[in-house]
Parts: structure tokens; C-alpha cells; sequence
């Protein structure tokens, strides 16, 4: 994540093939991030920018394969994002839970 906002916010020549990779499969989900219209600081931006990708790659699980979307559709599959916090050792779920209530 910290590689593709450094790109975003100051573009270079990436050397390594391996990680140009990576970068521009996370970029159409961190790119948005950055407006001219909204001010928000690095660390913020890079809480976002990963909540973001997560998001992204859950719903690319959902949507990029037929056998998860069939198990989805008809045996309640859930695919959902989390994040782990290295310092507390917790996960946090936020994307594909479903509705309380």
C-alpha cells in the first residue's frame, strides 16, 4: 500500500517488475483517494488507502469467480474484509458482513 500511495503522490520509475505488479493492481482502488478537493493527512490516506484495498480485493473474490458467486448466491457464502492490527493483535471486519438486525 505505502509503495502505491508514494507512487501516486510522487510518480517514478518502479525498477522491479514484481512490484510495478503489485502497484498497479492496487492503484484503481487507492487512486480515488487522492482529489485536489479533499485535504487529508499521509496517515489517514494510507488508513484509507488499505481499507480500500481491501474492499477491492473482497469484491473482486465475490465477483471474479463463478463457483464463489454461485456459492455466494445459493449457499450464503460470505467473502468479507478485515483488517489486522499488527500492535493489538485484532482483526476488524468492515466489508460484506451482513446486516445486524
Amino acid at each position: 500500500i505505502l509503495a502505491t500511495v508514494e507512487e501516486l503522490e510522487r510518480p517514478t520509475e518502479i525498477y522491479s517488475p514484481n512490484l510495478s505488479s503489485i502497484v498497479d493492481r492496487i492503484r484503481p482502488a487507492v487512486e480515488e483517494l487522492f482529489s485536489p478537493d479533499i485535504e487529508i493527512d499521509r496517515e489517514a490516506l494510507i488508513r484509507h488507502a488499505i481499507r480500500a484495498n481491501v474492499r477491492s480485493a473482497a469484491d473482486h473474490l465475490r465477483h471474479g469467480s463463478a463457483i464463489l458467486e454461485r456459492l455466494i448466491e445459493e449457499e450464503g457464502l460470505l467473502v468479507v474484509g478485515a483488517e489486522y492490527c499488527l500492535e493489538k493483535g485484532t482483526v476488524e471486519f468492515f466489508d460484506g458482513l451482513p446486516e445486524a438486525g
